[in-house]
């Protein structure tokens, strides 16, 4: 056994790498962005905003390439795909971070109200909010097989929520926690490409400062202006407060390198543990004297 076989660098590293962020401009997926730029690698992150792309790139610094463009629909996916072959012969590591929460279109103020119950889930989606943001993991990684069949050590990443594991009353919209399919998805993922040796894995975070939830108000990351059902949320949390970027950047490092090499088809929740919270499974809420302080 060598020596620095269990160094951090040679376990956790990263460096050299070519990475995919898709939605690597803005919350988490910039946070993913930051900890493989920062840690050696190459990333590509996508986005429909150039401009905040741009942004997202010269604020972290590194080897950053954008690529504008827009993975709801199929020719989107291979259109990132096709911009990324122009340029590279393979890819190591694909991050599907990109997603949306389409909010309700009618609200209620009473979550056991009958009547408005049901007039919330006839008025409160259409047609085009379930299939909004359904198919992009799939299609970004079917673009991206051939590249990732180039390299010696391939990975997938897909990043769901844990609103696809939930069943909670006040937790999103009906259409978002649809979107969390890809939870099966990566799993399926896993199984078709597991001849073509490639992992996929799939983490659901909690609340973690995103445009969805709220954003930071330091640079820090550890002061937060999250929106008021993020913020009680996040207090559900074992530790009573949002995911850092660390929090989320830790376990995706872990898949895209040697340190997860053993790990295929798994799925980790990056929650704090709010699913262990009373009322997830039953849509029961928990009650506010229960929160942490």
């Amino acid at each position: 056994m060598s020596a620095s076989a269990f160094k951090i660098e040679d376990i956790f590293g990263v460096k050299g790498k070519i990475v995919v962020v898709t939605g690597g401009g803005t919350g988490i997926g910039k946070a993913l962005t930051a900890g493989f730029a920062q840690n050696g690698a190459k990333v590509y992150i996508s986005g429909r905003r150039k401009e905040v792309l741009e942004a997202a790139a010269k604020e972290i610094g590194g080897d950053i390439v954008s690529i504008q463009g827009d993975v709801s629909t199929k020719e989107g996916c291979k259109a990132i795909a096709d911009a990324i072959s122009a340029k590279e012969s393979k890819v190591d590591v694909l991050i599907n971070c990109a997603g949306v929460m389409r909010p309700w279109k009618s609200s209620i103020s009473d979550h056991d109200d009958p009547d408005q119950v049901a007039n919330l889930l006839w008025d409160g989606h259409d047609d085009d909010d379930f299939n909004y943001s359904n198919s992009s993991p799939y299609f970004v990684t079917a673009a991206l097989v051939p590249l990732l069949r180039k390299s010696d050590f391939p990975s997938v990443i897909v990043i769901a929520s844990i609103a696809g594991l939930a069943n909670q009353r006040a937790m999103g919209t009906v259409s978002y926690g649809v979107t969390k399919v890809t939870i099966h998805l990566g799993k399926l993922l896993a199984g078709r490409l597991h001849p073509l040796k490639i992992r996929v894995n799939t983490i659901c975070p909690g609340i973690f400062p995103s445009e969805m939830t709220g954003k930071s108000d330091s640079g820090e990351g550890h002061e937060y202006n999250l929106a008021d059902g993020a913020a009680k949320a996040a207090k559900r949390s074992t530790v009573g407060r949002p995911g850092l970027p660390e929090e989320i950047v830790g376990p995706v490092l872990l898949l895209s390198s040697r340190a997860g090499g053993y790990m295929d088809g798994a799925l980790l929740t990056v929650d704090g543990g709010r699913l262990m919270g009373a009322g997830i499974n039953d849509g029961l809420r928990i009650p506010e004297d229960h929160y942490i302080n």
